[in-house]
């Protein structure tokens, strides 16, 4: 059965802004999520549970609800965390470095956090990280407005790919060489003539399982696009 996700019960815990439990204990929410994160970290997703956090800590479970409500509170509590701190604008270096500095960025912090690619999405992000995660891509889209971008549409592509590419490279398994065995005994020119070509040509037991070389690869063609919309010559406006 899933929990249920309330929003606004979840958020007091993101912002920490709920009213404080009566305790004499150290116990508190900053707590809980740091040991739930160092259990993730260790363990994977799967790994946490209310139950196991208090065993870490040496508290019954109880004691962990009086300052989070459920498992999907803490876990969304974990993601806002391990997100941590947004990059800082890089307007000296243009809207495009900028914007691949941002994806580079989130990248490291998948590296750091597998098991955030794990997590469900059931809303959009309500916690401060979160939000200012996204503020640091809409910022740079939304002054290019001669472009005419849908701009949470776009941003909401980029962060989804980015996520998305690092729980692929994350699953893949690290040794290929099986699997290009497999292909170059099955892969036949004439029924699949582009993936032989292809595969021929860059070996399909090259270092598959990092995709940080297609993430750039597929952020530069869009960015590439979205320049060909604005006017010649001219840089955003900033609009500070």
């Amino acid at each position: 059965m899933t929990e249920e996700h309330d929003p606004a019960r979840t958020a007091r815990v993101l912002w920490r802004d709920g009213p404080k439990p009566a305790t004499r204990t150290r116990l508190s929410a900053d707590t809980i999520v740091a040991s739930a994160i160092a259990v993730a970290d260790a363990e994977g997703l799967a790994g946490v549970s209310m139950q196991r956090i208090a065993e870490v800590l040496g508290y019954t479970a109880m004691g962990l609800y009086r300052h989070v409500a459920n498992k999907a509170t803490l876990v969304a509590a974990m993601t806002d965390t391990a997100y941590g701190a947004a990059p800082a604008p890089r307007r000296a270096d243009g809207w495009r470095a900028e914007i691949e500095s941002w994806a580079t960025e989130l990248w490291r912090v998948y590296q750091a956090h597998p098991w955030l690619v794990e997590v469900p999405t059931r809303s959009a992000p309500i916690g401060p990280n979160e939000l200012a995660w996204f503020e640091a891509l809409a910022r740079p889209l939304a002054e290019l407005d001669a472009a005419g971008l849908d701009v949470i549409g776009v941003a909401t592509f980029l962060s989804s790919a980015v996520r998305d590419l690092a729980r692929i490279a994350l699953e893949l398994d690290a040794d290929q060489t099986a699997h290009a065995e497999v292909l170059a005994e099955h892969l036949d020119g004439k029924r699949f003539p582009t993936l032989s070509r292809l595969f021929g040509h860059a070996g399909p037991a090259d270092d598959t399982a990092d995709l940080g070389p297609a993430l750039q690869h597929g952020l530069h063609l869009l960015l590439d696009g979205i320049e060909l919309r604005l006017p010649t010559g001219k840089e955003p406006e900033n609009h500070d």
